[in-house]
């Protein structure tokens, strides 16, 4: 197993790896849609067969990406591959289905910057550092000297956006903006990624917010800021769980709040937990003790039980660490 490799060292393992696969974690989101994307344009143009294969659909609000309609999604990959790479996933497990067995590849590569990843590949690429995968797949772009085209110059500044707040959080740091500004002078704009992500929401995702925002509830004396989505909401609403995407800055954005809860169904009577900080709480420390992780400001989790139980186990974990 080789783990903190230099990424010019990754050189000869691609090089002779003929059939390549590129999945990422279920529930896709923008980073690991868009380093994902950004790396198969490039091994594409380099000659590789290489395929975007993962357990769910893009979300719509990333299928404005180029090269989004060719990523395939449900069925466990059935076909032997020379090379696995997988991307912003910590465990192998939330691969989910589409690897299928793990026997088919030759090698797994496993590139991602959660601290909590568990290094399950046969070489392991995980910088916490970094402010996105996508800004990892820049580098090893520029490691392997491969182009950077307007295509993947868009995909790689998607992945940076939306994993950094579009430039607000705290893993926004000189390297992130020197990237960006690279990805820029390369081909791609602020500005339609920007319009594209978060000016074409469509009404009914407009209306599951406002259902939700009417039940958004505080704790510990308004430090805490909790918002719930329910089946009943995505009944009345005509929605789904992609559509709660962003939901969890409202209570973020509150003055007092440092800890924002999102809790939405996840199937079979459990809750998927989005936990967002501001300054002083380790989010992925909660998380990891329900079994979850992901970031410091950033990391999620899954509860069973009833929707009471949930809050409960949450507010628990979260209220003795509050400074």
């Amino acid at each position: 197993m080789l783990t903190g490799i230099d990424l010019a060292e990754l050189q000869p393992l691609i090089g002779r790896a003929r059939r390549i696969m590129i999945s990422t974690h279920v529930n896709p989101d923008g980073d690991g849609i868009g380093s994902g994307l950004g790396l198969y344009h490039a091994l594409a143009g380099a000659g590789k067969a290489v395929v975007f294969h993962m357990q769910d659909p893009v979300p719509a609000y990333l299928r404005f990406l180029p090269g989004s309609d060719r990523i395939r999604h449900g069925q466990p990959n059935q076909s032997p591959q020379d090379l696995l790479i997988t991307l912003d996933c910590g465990d192998y497990g939330r691969l989910g289905s589409a690897v299928g067995e793990r026997r088919l590849y030759g090698h797994l590569l496993n590139i991602d910057h959660h601290v909590s990843n568990t290094a399950y590949g046969d070489s392991n690429v995980i910088r916490v550092d970094a402010c996105a995968v996508g800004e990892i797949v820049f580098d090893l772009l520029q490691a392997l000297n491969l182009p950077v085209d307007r295509d993947i110059a868009t995909c790689l500044f998607t992945s940076l956006v939306t994993d950094t707040g579009s430039f607000r959080y705290s893993n926004t740091d000189v390297r992130a903006l020197e990237v960006a500004a690279v990805l820029v002078r390369a081909g791609a704009e602020p500005w339609a990624v920007h319009a594209a992500l978060y000016e074409s929401v469509p009404p009914q995702q407009l209306r599951l917010a406002a259902l939700a925002l009417a039940g958004l509830r505080y704790f510990a004396e308004g430090r805490i800021g909790l918002i719930v989505v329910t089946e009943a909401m995505y009944a009345e609403t005509g929605t789904g769980a992609e559509d709660t995407e962003g939901l969890i800055q409202f209570p973020r954005s509150v003055d007092t709040v440092e800890v924002a809860i999102l809790l939405r169904p996840a199937g079979g009577g459990a809750w998927k937990a989005s936990l967002r900080s501001k300054r002083h709480v380790d989010v992925a420390v909660i998380a990891a003790q329900f079994g979850g992780g992901g970031h410091q400001r950033a990391a999620g989790c899954q509860l069973n039980g009833s929707l009471d139980a949930a809050v409960e186990q949450l507010l628990r974990a979260i209220q003795p660490v509050l400074r």
